[in-house]
């Protein structure tokens, strides 16, 4: 049995049918008329193509399409959790962000379970007698979906929450105390 080097050790028929050189001339062809996006905007949009709720997205703030959020929003949370944390070092700091990002993440699955029932109801307005008994909640596999995710940011933000406390209450316990501070000031 001979073999062909681009196929490996398998002859050419072991990977489908051969396909006839009138056939693939026309697929080449076919090829150079696509239509895809050709401007910088146009590319950005169509990568969005397959997103369908956003809560995987590599985008920590989704900044055009449907379930658009506003970066200042979550500047604002971010700053205000500085505030709160008062974080000492890129250690710190960096376990504050986390946070952020959990919270925002967090609040974009509840965005999207409201969204799911409100298609819900939706649906169940617009539909026969027999539907509109049916629950207004999103479809099962959704709900587990965005249970999982929730699920998930959750823990990821509390073992950031956990490890930060941990590293402050560290960080206090090595601090020199100040003059006034010590056990035994003003005794003598």
């Amino acid at each position: 049995m001979e073999t062909d080097s681009k196929f490996g050790s398998q002859p050419p028929e072991a990977h489908g049918p051969e396909i006839s050189t009138r056939k693939l001339e026309a697929n080449r062809k076919n090829a150079l008329k696509s239509t895809g996006p050709k401007n910088p905007e146009g590319k950005r949009f169509s990568s969005r193509n397959a997103l369908k709720h956003g809560l995987l997205s590599r985008e920590l703030v989704i900044e055009d399409g449907e379930g658009t959020e506003n970066v200042s929003e979550f500047k604002k949370l971010f700053l205000e959790l500085i505030e709160d944390f008062q974080p000492q070092g890129r250690a710190e700091l960096s376990l504050v962000e986390t946070v952020a990002i959990c919270d925002w993440r967090f609040r974009r699955t509840l965005r999207a379970e409201a969204e799911g029932i409100a298609l819900g109801a939706r649906r169940r307005v617009n539909s026969t007698p027999a539907f509109q008994q049916m629950s207004v909640l999103p479809p099962s596999n959704m709900t587990n979906l965005i249970l999982r995710y929730q699920t998930t940011i959750y823990r990821q933000k509390m073992q950031a929450l956990q490890l930060l406390e941990k590293l402050q209450q560290s960080r206090r316990k090595a601090e020199p105390m100040s003059g006034d501070a010590r056990p035994d000031a003003g005794e003598k």
